[in-house]
């Protein structure tokens, strides 16, 4: 079975698509990974069970919050057999015998590289800007406390009722009004909760 699969937060965009037949649509923000959604997991579940065989979206980024995601989601279709096709880069993973194209190999290779860049610089500017605070003396609390640890900051009431929203793919704003907090404060737990993996569980 040949399928196609579209991501969207547009209500418009999700009611002109929702019926195509062996279309599959998430309706949903695009900060929730490929497998945790509706119908990404639908789809994961549907390949395991060998029924489809070619899948084709508008372009790769439909294919989850990242380029981690994105890769394990491609790496997920290829180890199962399953062709993908992205209309906007005009990459076809398969040949007509379930071989995975040269050029589809150079693509992913170069598509990995950049991943790995990304997350490596994200990581990078994450602790070099805790050692510039270091320096100035300004990564400490009131009363000269020390910041909280990674954990303890999850476990505070207010980011976990945030991290829950953020999970269920609520924008900042939105959950910024649902929870009664400041943007900035979802943005942190947003921005700490991807680079520990929270928005993962």
């Amino acid at each position: 079975m040949i399928i196609s699969y579209l991501q969207t937060s547009d209500n418009h965009e999700a009611q002109k698509n929702i019926n195509k037949e062996n279309s599959y649509l998430d309706h949903c923000s695009s900060v929730i990974p490929f497998n945790k959604r509706e119908k990404g997991s639908l789809i994961f579940a549907l390949i395991n069970q060998k029924k489809i065989s070619k899948v084709v979206v508008p372009n790769i980024s439909v294919l989850g919050r990242n380029q981690i995601d994105v890769l394990n989601t491609i790496d997920f279709f290829i180890n199962n057999d399953v062709s993908l096709f992205s209309q906007a880069e005009r990459l076809e993973t398969m040949d007509e015998y379930g071989r995975v194209k040269p050029d589809a190999i150079l693509f992913l290779n170069l598509f990995r590289s950049l991943a790995n860049m990304e997350y490596k610089n994200r990581k990078e500017s994450h602790r070099f800007g805790i050692q510039q605070a270091k320096d100035l003396g300004r990564y400490k609390g009131i009363g000269g406390r020390q910041l909280d640890s990674i954990e303890e900051f999850f476990e505070k009431p207010k980011n976990i009722n945030i991290l829950r929203h953020l999970k269920r793919g609520e924008s900042i704003r939105r959950t910024a009004k649902l929870v009664g907090s400041s943007p900035g404060l979802v943005q942190k737990v947003k921005r700490w909760a991807q680079d520990h993996n929270k928005l993962e569980n």
